[in-house]
């Protein structure tokens, strides 16, 4: 078969758009101005460059190093954050309770009160008068009166609940209501902080000496409980 002769072979490659590149070494001598060396030539290294990343992207695969057969993939990362603490207790910061009674005991009457925050744990003069007051509408027959306070908390009692406060108050108040002589002796108590119903059930309650000794109203209702008391 007789191969065409190398200008028709260039002419068709250029025509189809096929760079040809001719060695130096081999280009004729009598190289015409009409076929010269392609420019296309010098882009070469460009486009050959372009093919390699085309090659490149279409066949990369991710490899699992564990296992090359599977896809690779990104492993879940577990957070190393720790967690905030969960309180499962409320911090109890309750006050605890204090209060100091006042007694006084005649020979038929037993009054138990207790004193304002503002007095400070003792009789002063208003508070004083109140209580003898008291002490005339609820016996006036009898002449003395014994007094006597009741601190809470007590020392060297650890515990300082209310149920504790009430049981000692209990033995206290039963104490004093040992030294009436009467038979049937009158029970008063004017008490804010505990219910005190469950030790004297037949109590007469008043309203507490804060009470009477701002409001003309608590007073007037002391005086009517004690008539009542009186009549009956």
């Amino acid at each position: 078969m007789q191969g065409l002769p190398p200008q028709e072979s260039r002419k068709i490659l250029d025509a189809m758009g096929i760079p040809v590149v001719v060695l130096r070494d081999r280009q004729p001598d009598a190289m015409t101005d009409d076929h010269p060396t392609p420019a296309a030539s010098s882009s070469m290294p460009q486009m050959a460059s372009e093919l390699v990343k085309q090659f490149v992207s279409e066949t990369v695969v991710e490899i699992n190093p564990i296992d090359p057969e599977a896809p690779a993939s990104n492993p879940p990362v577990e957070s190393t954050v720790p967690s905030e603490p969960v309180e499962t207790e409320a911090a109890s910061n309750a006050k605890p309770i204090q209060f100091t009674l006042v007694s006084a005991v005649s020979d038929d009457t037993l009054l138990a009160c207790e004193l304002p925050e503002w007095a400070g744990g003792l009789l002063e003069g208003r508070l004083t008068g109140l209580c003898s007051d008291l002490m005339r509408a609820l016996s006036p027959i009898s002449q003395e009166s014994d007094w006597q306070y009741f601190h809470w908390p007590i020392a060297g009692i650890k515990d300082q609940s209310e149920s504790a406060a009430i049981e000692a108050l209990d033995a206290w108040l039963h104490r004093r209501w040992a030294e009436t002589t009467a038979q049937d002796p009158t029970i008063v108590l004017a008490v804010s902080q505990l219910d005190l119903s469950s030790i004297f059930a037949d109590a007469l309650i008043l309203p507490t000496l804060d009470e009477l000794a701002v409001s003309a109203d608590r007073k007037r209702h002391a005086w009517h409980v004690i008539q009542e008391s009186r009549r009956a």
